[in-house]
């Protein structure tokens, strides 16, 4: 589908419906267990998504696009070009976000990367072109615990929990060391232990966050203790790990 302009936004209106390739890397690599989390967020943090609307019969009461990022009321009319950039509709029908239900009973907003990735999901979907942190936004606003990019694939993601929640408010991903819930957490895990009298933040190659403890003593109980709560309490902030070392400070001679 590339070559066929997308309206939407003002600032997409050259956009020929296309993934972006910083984005399809990120995701790719993703799927092979090259990427983390936080790459592929970098990558979706800085591109833009096709929100998909659909028509639906007016009676059948179906939620509407009002969150989707751009477009303004279950007119379609988009918010950013100053008039409608869907066709008309009769007075019996409108355009509903469409929502994915899981098992588990979460919901979660759909997006996708290009119209190709739309179109394998649903070929009368119309795309609409949104920021990713303005469709996360959407996402919130509609109750969704997710928002899932390409569901039908090449490579299907979900931002969620407090990825989403972070590029919805802030618009984009800190690093692990920069981050204060991230910082916070560490913090009043290792301060709660004796015997540990500095704590050092670090970046790692084998896991999304270092840190390392410098103690008075050896004691294998508390670092135990330590490396359990930090896998268990971070699991969701740094889905990589965190990788652990210690080292006994030297005492001074008297």
């Amino acid at each position: 589908m590339t070559g066929q302009t997308i309206s939407g936004a003002q600032r997409f209106r050259d956009d020929d419906g296309s993934a972006d390739p910083r984005v399809r890397e990120k995701l790719d690599a993703y799927s092979r267990g090259n990427a983390g989390d936080r790459q592929v967020l970098a990558a979706l943090g800085l591109s833009r998504l096709l929100v998909p609307v659909v028509a639906v019969p007016a009676e059948d009461g179906a939620e509407s696009a009002d969150g989707a990022g751009g477009t303004d009321g279950a007119d379609g009319t988009d918010d950013g070009s100053g008039g409608s950039d869907h066709p008309d509709h009769d007075d019996g029908s409108g355009v509903s976000l469409p929502l994915m239900l899981g098992a588990d009973g979460r919901r979660g907003v759909l997006a996708f990367t290009c119209v190709d990735a739309m179109q394998s999901w649903r070929a009368d979907a119309r795309p609409v072109p949104v920021s990713t942190v303005d469709a996360c936004r959407a996402a919130i606003d509609e109750g969704a615990d997710a928002l899932v990019v390409d569901v039908s694939g090449p490579v299907s993601y979900a931002i969620e929990g407090h990825f989403l929640a972070t590029l919805a408010e802030h618009g984009a991903i800190p690093e692990p060391e920069d981050d204060p819930q991230v910082l916070a957490m560490i913090y009043r895990i290792t301060h709660t232990e004796f015997g540990i009298e500095r704590v050092r933040i670090h970046e790692s190659a084998r896991a999304d966050l270092g840190v390392r403890l410098e103690l008075d003593r050896r004691d294998d109980e508390s670092m135990r203790r330590v490396a359990e709560r930090l896998a268990t309490e971070l699991k969701d902030l740094l889905p990589g790990g965190v990788e652990l070392s210690a080292v006994v400070r030297a005492k001074r001679r008297e």
